[in-house]
């Protein structure tokens, strides 16, 4: 493939990343990207994820720099880095400088200076902490007025800051100390874990203040960040087996669901391709308003897939819930379709509120939950959220009163890059098991699980992109269109492992999370110019994902790093998919397996053969090696007999 086509199916786009450049002085090496100091490591140990400086609008998207100057300088003993940049068309001008030193020390200066006055929601540096060997871990916080405070960083999940007033803090990551201090604001702590981010985010300002503040024109903001580390990190000396081995676990794999609402319905004539999936659930969203041809059309998709339908039900919350969600259940049945599962919300909660308020005047989730019950007595009742752990965290659901628990989750609030996307998969699992916790047994129910953003609830809209780049809080990523987007779908399900999850929605019919091909708002490369190719390469994820449904899960023990896989026990067989989500080609030996009857690799050579033709997996393999490659965002698909 020339390079351009290369991106194109590994992205969904052909725009091209920053480079990024690794310094290294001493035992200090990180990553920079030109918008953070990224794995910050101390003699191999990542001691902190990321420093960064992202400027955000007052609807929390983050504005893209421009760069005017750039340096960096690589001596024996330390590591100077400086840039300057600007954002919102020149409107803030900003400096940076990050020097970092043999000896254990490293510092980042910033300095915003606003050409006008300047209305932003963030400005200025974040650090994340990683969550692998610091959840759970002791933290000891130095405040604004000179005292100290013992406390510990959340195991499960925290619906609010953890940590508050923050000028200093000291931790350990595997044996190394770390020092951190701030001075030119107060920061706080978060629980990124609440956006799937794998870290925790101490920042700045305060979320005490305005979500909108202004910097005034002319006025320079300085801020420093000082980090200081010491001792060896401790070393794992456990021997691991080589090879790959498949036992079966105590669970199953979770019922694979598509979503749907009002736009993202397939043309009738890629209907079948649809069914072919296998798919057996289907998510509706209906509402505040309700269209009978929507709900008809779901209905009828339904019944030709033979799926369960689960509806979603957004009601105004202008008068009682149960009238507004009567009037909803009076058009679920002129469009014949009756739920197994509904989950209804008061429209003002697909926002975003602090755990201390205030809160939405008006019906609440509970009172919904509650006005849901008799309108639907064959149906299951659904609590929780329709947008992100975050909201389902902050507004807990009483478990005692739902018959299952729902929300879904997003890649791309906080950061859009290639990276921070993988990260969350890290975060995944801790998501799942703060959210059974708080479930106390009931069933676990995920929605949309993507990359994409389905609904903003911290700002007005989704960010447009009509570009198709990387962008934090778009509805329509590029990356679900490539070979990314359906590595990404591996990912998840392969993060459910452990955790009991009931069913899960992966992608769309059609749409900006769809799985068939069709004309969208936005410019498809490659795929508007090729109307032979009929689905996504998420399509044979899905596929695959809905074969697996319901059997016996397998543990894939030994995997290289980089990649996430999920096996399931069939009669006579194991079915294998495991995706490569690492930065480099990967070597996955089947030696010592049963000899696969079906193996098949979906990357950048077989690309076109398998977006033009529904029924690519279920096509000869060509791969008769012991050994498989897997380039980045490659996924294997193999059948192997059982040898027990």
């Amino acid at each position: 493939m020339a390079n351009i086509d290369r991106l194109v199916a590994e992205f969904g786009s052909p725009e091209t990343t920053s480079p990024v450049r690794l310094a290294e002085t001493g035992g200090f090496t990180f990553v920079l990207d030109g918008e953070s100091v990224r794995s910050i490591k101390w003699r191999g140990v990542e001691v902190v994820r990321a420093i960064a400086w992202p400027i955000r609008d007052p609807n929390w998207i983050t504005l893209a720099q421009v760069v005017h100057d750039e340096h960096l300088e690589q001596g024996d003993d330390d590591v100077r880095y400086t840039l300057r940049f600007s954002v919102d068309e020149g409107a803030l001008d900003c400096r940076l400088e990050v020097c970092a030193t043999s000896a254990g020390t490293l510092s980042a200066e910033l300095e915003m200076t606003p050409k006008v006055e300047f209305a932003t929601n963030r400005a200025g540096f974040t650090v994340l902490h990683p969550i692998d060997g610091v959840a759970g871990t002791p933290l000891e916080l130095r405040h604004s007025d000179a005292t100290a405070e013992a406390t510990r960083f959340p195991q499960l999940i925290s619906p609010d800051q953890p940590a508050m007033d923050i000028v200093g803090m000291k931790h350990n990551v595997a044996g190394v100390d770390v020092d951190l201090t701030f001075t030119g604001e107060i920061f706080e702590m978060e629980d990124q874990r609440n956006w799937t981010d794998a870290s925790y985010k101490t920042y700045c300002v305060p979320l005490v203040y305005p979500f909108t503040y202004t910097l005034a024109a002319g006025e320079t903001v300085r801020q420093k960040i000082d980090l200081t580390v010491a001792g060896d990190p401790k070393r794992d000396s456990a021997d691991k087996s080589p090879g790959l081995a498949i036992s079966p676990l105590q669970e199953t794999i979770p019922r694979i669901a598509l979503a749907v609402e009002d736009g993202w319905m397939c043309a009738p004539e890629q209907t079948d391709l649809v069914r072919q999936t296998g798919v057996t659930s289907l998510q509706v969203r209906t509402g505040p308003q309700h269209r009978l041809d929507f709900l008809s059309a779901s209905g009828a998709l339904g019944r030709e897939m033979d799926a369960q339908v689960d509806v979603e039900i957004v009601v105004p919350g202008e008068e009682d819930p149960a009238a507004e969600i009567a009037t909803a259940s009076l058009m679920l049945e002129a469009g014949r379709l009756a739920p197994q599962q509904v989950l209804a919300l008061p429209q003002a909660y697909l926002g975003s509120y602090q755990p201390s308020g205030p809160w939405p005047d008006g019906p609440t989730p509970a009172d919904a939950l509650a006005a849901a019950r008799p309108l639907f007595p064959k149906a299951r009742i659904g609590g929780g959220v329709l947008t992100n752990f975050t909201e389902f965290n902050r507004c807990r659901p009483d478990s005692g009163a739902c018959d299952f628990i729902s929300h879904g989750t997003t890649a791309i609030v906080h950061a859009s890059d290639d990276m921070s996307v993988l990260e969350t998969l890290e975060a995944l699992p801790q998501v799942f098991a703060s959210a059974q916790a708080l479930g106390q047994g009931k069933p676990y129910c995920l929605g949309l699980v993507s990359i994409a953003m389905r609904s903003n609830p911290y700002g007005a809209a989704v960010a447009d992109n009509p570009g198709q780049v990387r962008q934090t809080m778009a509805m329509f990523d590029p990356r679900q269109r490539g070979l990314f987007g359906a590595a990404f779908a591996v990912g998840a399900m392969a993060a459910s492992e452990g955790h009991q999850v009931d069913c899960m929605a992966l992608a769309a019919p059609s749409g900006p999370f769809g799985i068939v091909s069709e004309t969208q708002p936005v410019s498809r490369p490659y795929f508007d110019q090729k109307p032979e190719a009929v689905v996504y390469p998420i399509y044979h994820v899905v596929r695959e994902a809905a074969a697996l449904q319901g059997k016996t899960r397998c543990a894939i023990e030994n995997l290289p790093g980089g990649l996430h896989g999920v096996a399931a026990r069939e009669a006579s067989t194991v079915r294998l998919m495991v995706a490569n989500l690492g930065s480099e080609t990967a070597q996955l030996s089947l030696t010592g397996l049963s000899n696969p009857s079906r193996v098949r690799v979906l990357d950048a050579s077989t690309f076109e053969a398998a977006v033009c033709d529904a029924d690519w997996l279920d096509k000869p393999g060509s791969q008769t090696d012991a050994t498989v490659k897997l380039d980045p965002f490659a996924i294997l698909f193999a059948t192997l007999p059982r040898s027990d």
